[in-house]
C-alpha cells in the first residue's frame, strides 16, 4: 500500500528538521509527503525548504509538496488542506514537532496488508520523559493479540472512551484514505480536535462494515513535550478556554458511546480548566458559565457506572 504523510507546520523551527529527518530514516519511505505551512512567523518554512533541498536525493521517489498558506487558521485546517492534496492508500498526519521510529511505515504497511486493517492507533512515547501511553493493563479486556505488539481492538467505540486510551493525540492514527474522505477537522478548533475527528472517522468505518481496528504498540511514535503547548498553558480568563468540539457535538446525543466519549472529554476539560486557570474567581466563573453541562456530566457518571457493572 502507498502511504502519504501530511505535516501541518506552524512555528516549529526548533523541531521541523528532526521531524523530517525521522522520515528520511524510514526503512520504507512514504510515497508522498505533504507539508502545509500555516503562515508560520518564525523560520520554520525556510528551514523546511533548506532541509528538502539538502536531502532531495535521499527522499528518492517520494513525491514532496509544500503548501504555503497566507493566513493562519489552525492545524485542523492545515490537515484538511493536506488531505485534499493527497493521493495514497494510507494516510497519517505527523505533527511538526514529533517523530516516527525508523520501522513505523514498514510495520504499518505490513500490518494493513497482512491483517486487512482499516484503522490503526499507535501508542505514544512522550519525550524526553520516556513514558509510554496507553497502559495496556487497563485495556486488556478490549485487546486481542494478532502479532508482536499488535492488537485488534474489540468494542472499539467503547475502548476509545476509556480514560486510559489515547486516540488523536500526537496524530497517532494511520488509516485508509477512503475512510477519511467524508470527514474534516473543525478548522479553528485546537482543543481535542483530533479526538473529535478520529472518533467520527472510526464511527464511519463501523457504520459501513465490521471494520478491523488495531492498536500498534512498541513505541513507534515519539511526541515531544513542547513548552507552551495547550496542555501546559495557563489562563487568566475562563473564556480563553475553548469548548472541545466533542462536547458541543454530542451534548444532546442519545447514543451510549457518544455520551461516554463526551463525558470522558468533559472530565478532562474541567480538570484542565481548574488546574490552569490562574485565579479562584475565574474557576468559579468557569463552572457557572458552563453549568448547562452539569446534568449531562452526571448522566455520564451514571452511564459509566452501569457499563462497568
Amino acid at each position: 500500500m502507498t502511504h502519504t504523510v501530511i505535516i501541518p507546520l506552524f512555528n516549529k523551527a526548533s523541531y521541523i528538521a528532526q521531524t523530517l529527518h525521522s522520515l528520511l530514516r524510514q526503512h520504507k519511505m512514504p510515497e508522498e509527503l505533504i507539508i502545509v505551512d500555516d503562515a508560520s512567523t518564525d523560520h520554520s518554512l525556510s528551514i523546511t525548504h533548506e532541509f528538502l533541498r539538502n536531502h532531495a536525493a535521499e527522499f528518492g521517489h517520494c513525491r514532496i509538496q509544500v503548501i504555503e498558506l497566507s493566513e493562519n487558521r489552525g492545524p485542523g485546517n492545515a490537515r484538511n488542506i493536506g488531505f485534499a492534496a493527497s493521493s495514497c492508500d494510507l494516510i497519517s498526519f505527523l505533527d511538526a514537532d514529533d517523530e516516527y521510529h525508523p520501522s513505523l511505515l514498514e510495520i504499518a504497511a505490513e500490518a494493513f496488508n497482512k491483517h486487512q486493517l482499516d484503522f490503526m492507533v499507535l501508542d505514544i512515547t512522550f519525550m524526553p520523559c520516556g513514558e509510554i501511553y496507553p497502559n495496556l493493563e487497563s485495556l486488556r479486556k478490549y485487546l486481542e493479540p494478532i502479532a508482536t505488539d499488535l492488537y485488534l481492538i474489540k468494542d472499539p467505540l467503547r475502548a476509545v472512551s476509556s480514560p486510559h486510551f489515547i486516540m488523536g493525540v500526537g496524530s497517532n492514527v494511520i488509516t485508509k484514505r477512503k475512510w477519511i474522505a467524508a470527514h474534516q477537522y473543525i478548522a479553528e478548533a485546537q482543543l481535542n480536535e483530533g479526538i473529535d475527528f478520529w472518533y467520527r472517522v472510526l464511527k464511519g468505518i463501523l457504520n459501513s462494515e465490521p471494520g478491523k481496528i488495531a492498536l500498534q504498540t512498541g513505541g513507534y511514535l515519539y511526541v515531544n513535550e513542547v513548552p507552551g503547548s495547550l496542555s501546559r498553558k495557563h489562563y487568566s480568563h475562563f473564556k480563553q478556554i475553548e469548548l472541545p468540539p466533542v462536547i458541543s457535538r454530542y451534548i444532546n446525543s442519545k447514543d451510549k458511546h457518544d455520551r461516554l466519549l463526551m463525558g470522558m472529554i468533559g472530565e478532562r476539560w474541567y480538570k484542565h480548566a481548574l488546574q490552569n486557570l490562574t485565579s479562584n474567581h475565574q474557576k468559579v466563573y468557569f463552572m457557572w458559565h458552563h453549568r448547562r453541562f452539569l446534568t449531562p456530566y452526571l448522566g455520564y457518571l451514571l452511564l459509566k457506572m452501569n457499563v462497568r457493572s
